[in-house]
């Protein structure tokens, strides 16, 4: 029996060595048989191993082979601020999770755990500018948080995401900050398509759409023509933004205003925060 063992053992080695050599792994990263074995249990069982390298470890010639997974009651909460000139530090519970934050642009989605949390927006500029906020939120939650400015006392606008069931689409979803504007139509640059119709303040929609690269054009519902749900009237502010949405990815679009009232309109791709396996 332990003879049947040791040559399994040594076929596996072998096998596993010639094609790491192959591909030019090996020489990389010098892997020894005994982390050559539990990399091939890791691959054909799809388990996240620490293997033991000489020199260096494999994390670091070739990345992490899985993300952690994230707990089973795991909520995540992301923060957008749109406070001119600032960059703001995110705390939760007291504890650092991003830092630089700029005006209007979306934070990564926290990974935190259902319940309650105490959420602090702190500037980067002025020590006295620290916005702070109470939240439960519960497990499988997906939340946008969006704060006007740094006010001790203002309340953040709470948005529940969806996420897409669909991998062969793309999600795309707007979120009106720009409240002072009313309702915002939004369309096709070249106004064949409406995209978003009459959508009120304080609101966000989601949709999901083929991949596709397109630029569309937002402006304030009441300046069109009544029923139309595009942006031909030339007598308005209008503001434009570029898309190249990919299959399987989650897309946001922020309207807000500058300093001066104009509408404005920024799209990114959601992303999640790194985490780090201890």
């Amino acid at each position: 029996m332990r003879l049947l063992t040791y040559l399994l053992t040594y076929l596996l080695t072998y096998s596993l060595t010639y094609l790491l050599t192959f591909t030019g792994l090996l020489a990389k990263s010098r892997i020894t048989r005994l982390s050559a074995i539990r990399l091939l249990i890791a691959h054909t069982f799809g388990i996240s191993l620490g293997l033991a390298m000489h020199g260096s470890s494999l994390a670091q010639s070739t990345g992490v082979l899985y993300e952690p997974e994230p707990p089973a009651n795991a909520a995540y909460v992301r923060i957008v601020h749109l406070s001119p000139h600032e960059q703001v530090d995110v705390l939760v519970d007291g504890k650092l999770r991003q830092s630089g934050l700029q005006q209007g642009q979306f934070g990564d989605y926290m990974i935190l755990h259902a319940g309650q949390h105490e959420l602090q927006l702190r500037s980067r500029l002025s020590s006295k500018k620290i916005t702070a906020t109470r939240l439960d939120i519960r497990a499988a939650q997906v939340l946008t948080l969006g704060f006007g400015n740094l006010q001790t006392s203002l309340a953040p606008q709470i948005f529940e995401d969806k996420t897409g069931q669909n991998r062969m689409k793309a999600n795309l979803t707007v979120y009106h900050l720009a409240d002072k504007l009313g309702p915002v139509n939004i369309s096709t640059a070249d106004g064949k398509t409406s995209v978003f119709r009459a959508l009120a303040p304080s609101g966000s929609q989601t949709l999901a759409v083929n991949p596709i690269k397109v630029e569309l054009l937002a402006c304030p519902a009441a300046s069109q023509p009544s029923g139309a749900g595009d942006c031909s009237s030339p007598d308005t502010q209008q503001a434009k933004a570029a898309l190249v949405l990919e299959r399987g990815d989650n897309y946001s679009l922020l309207l807000s205003t500058d300093a001066n009232s104009a509408l404005q309109a920024r799209v990114s791709k959601n992303t999640l925060e790194t985490r780090v396996g201890k």
